[in-house]
């Protein structure tokens, strides 16, 4: 297993430990390891104590898990390119911001290193550094995951609102990740946590 993180912030992340990782991290990739699908139009969802909103593209199809696993989940799947996806999870912490839990370099060091562990992932890359989403204070993580099941590329916004952590995971197979960049960030861009 091999995982690469571009620049310098793997010296900075703090050591933290296993217990914290595993409730943290675990729930920052879980909608990456989801199966997603997708509705028509625009996506709304409120709960007791969330609330978010979402814009998928007009081809995807809405899909829910048979075991519940997360506050919310949807997941979203594409009905004319395979391997194209959105998911949606939304799990209570015990923190009141994003960057309580960590940087966003610090945040996906934690994602890459819980990916790589994953059955069947032989390698994880950032594909680009993290960013700040400066209006809303999402972090937004872009990475490449090799393994049995072939290339994929990720894109994650993640956020911290209320105690609640919100992940949106767009995931595309790697030789159509050029094609569908744009559409994939302009969408990433429509989903707004309340």
């Amino acid at each position: 297993l091999r995982t690469t993180i571009p620049t310098d912030f793997a010296k900075k992340t703090s050591v933290t430990s296993r217990r914290s990782f595993l409730a943290g991290g675990a729930a920052i990739i879980s909608a990456v390891a989801a199966p997603a699908f997708a509705a028509e139009g625009s996506y709304s969802k409120s709960g007791s104590d969330y609330s978010y909103s979402f814009q998928p593209p007009e081809d995807m199809e809405t899909s829910t898990k048979p075991l519940k696993t997360h506050l919310d989940e949807v997941n979203f799947l594409s009905s004319t390119l395979k391997g194209y996806q959105y998911g949606i999870t939304v799990d209570p912490v015990r923190i009141n911001s994003l960057s309580e839990f960590g940087t966003p370099e610090e945040v996906a060091a934690r994602v890459v290193t819980a990916e790589v562990n994953r059955d069947g992932v032989f390698d994880v890359t950032l594909v680009k550094d993290p960013i700040i989403d400066e209006a809303s204070g999402s972090y937004v993580l872009n990475y490449l995951s090799k393994g049995k099941r072939g290339d994929k590329h990720f894109v994650c916004k993640i956020s911290v609102v209320k105690q609640k952590l919100y992940v949106l995971t767009a995931q595309v197979k790697e030789e159509n990740y050029v094609g569908m960049e744009k559409e994939l960030l302009a969408v990433m861009g429509t989903f707004i946590v309340k």
